[in-house]
């Protein structure tokens, strides 16, 4: 074979290689029905973690690619986020707000320019209706539900039937759904004459320093607490570290929130003594199924609505069967 008819047999291959390389990412390209933004209040948070992750797998199943964005506890970079979002042209975006109000103009912008609204505890109003405007649809998680606040007073019935003195630790961030599920627990802890509400004191950095730093404080404002309760896992365990360091671990009943998995083994080894599932993987599925479903233009009665994810106790007695979460998600693939 002449050099000349090499080079006409080489080119060719040469051609059909590329034309199958970029037919390949070309047929991946137009697999993707569109990109459905999703912001994480703060991704390091592995509750939050969790419902983008199912999210994402269920996006994904559906034929849409999912755009993660990070707000980093920082209400005023959540606002820019959804303004990097509408630039991306976005067809959906799905948000979970640190501060509702304050994101209403911007979200009320995404929906002006034809993007699908959906948001997770938009509203707090512990109802099943549809979130108000520009929310098409929403998910709440246990912290605007009646129910949990009424499940978590029965739970200090339980380990403190004379009674007790009970401390709260919040976040020192206000987020709406967060303050709604501290504001119904402290009602229902006013309404039982057994027990004491000594007041709140507030995890500043959301993690388990934060409530360790809380209730060190705590413990000499009120010398007698008989139960702490946390709104969320990392700071009932801080808040733990701080009461072992008192010398009053297993005098101090301390449960924690959302089942995240540093809690797991915390309430095996008898250090917490609980925490509900907030189960984020039924909530990120639910997140996305909503939107798929309006991004299908079914009808509306499927998607206008707010879906609430039940919260599960767990304590030493029951922990043993519990799921992981990245397990569930891996179900999902």
């Amino acid at each position: 074979m002449s050099l000349k008819s090499k080079k006409a047999v080489f080119i060719p291959l040469l051609t059909v290689a590329a034309l199958l390389a970029s037919g390949t990412t070309a047929s991946h390209a137009a697999a993707s029905k569109g990109l459905v933004g999703f912001s994480y209040p703060i991704e390091a948070n592995t509750y939050l973690k969790a419902i983008g992750l199912a999210a994402e797998a269920t996006l994904k199943k559906a034929g849409y690619t999912m755009l993660p964005i990070d707000a980093q506890l920082d209400g005023n970079k959540q606002i820019s986020d959804v303004e990097t979002m509408i630039t991306k042209k976005v067809k959906a975006m799905i948000i979970y707000p640190l501060d509702s109000n304050g994101m209403k103009p911007v979200l009320t912008k995404a929906a002006a320019a034809g993007i699908k609204v959906i948001t997770m505890n938009y509203s707090v109003g512990d109802s099943v209706k549809a979130p108000p405007a520009p929310s098409l649809a929403q998910v709440q998680d246990g912290f605007p539900q009646r129910s949990l606040a009424t499940a978590r007073v029965a739970w200090l019935k339980k380990v403190l039937p004379h009674g007790g003195n009970i401390l709260y630790v919040g976040l020192g961030f206000p987020v709406a759904a967060l303050e709604m599920h501290a504001k119904l627990f402290k009602e229902e802890v006013d309404q039982d004459t057994a027990f004491t509400y000594l007041g709140r004191v507030d995890n500043k950095s959301d993690d388990s320093e934060g409530g360790r730093q809380a209730v060190d404080e705590a413990l000499i404002k009120y010398p007698n607490i008989d139960a702490i309760v946390a709104y969320n896992d990392p700071t009932a365990l801080g808040a733990y570290s701080a009461v072992k360091a008192a010398g009053k671990a297993g005098k101090i009943k301390v449960i924690g929130l959302q089942m995240q998995p540093e809690a797991v083994n915390s309430i095996k080894a008898g250090e917490i003594n609980g925490s509900w599932d907030f189960n984020p993987v039924a909530s990120g599925v639910s997140l996305a199924s909503l939107t798929v479903s309006i991004l299908k233009g079914e009808a509306k009665s499927k998607w206008n609505k707010t879906v609430q994810t039940p919260a599960v106790f767990f304590d030493k007695t029951t922990i043993g069967k519990f799921v992981p979460w990245d397990t569930r998600v891996k179900k999902l693939k």
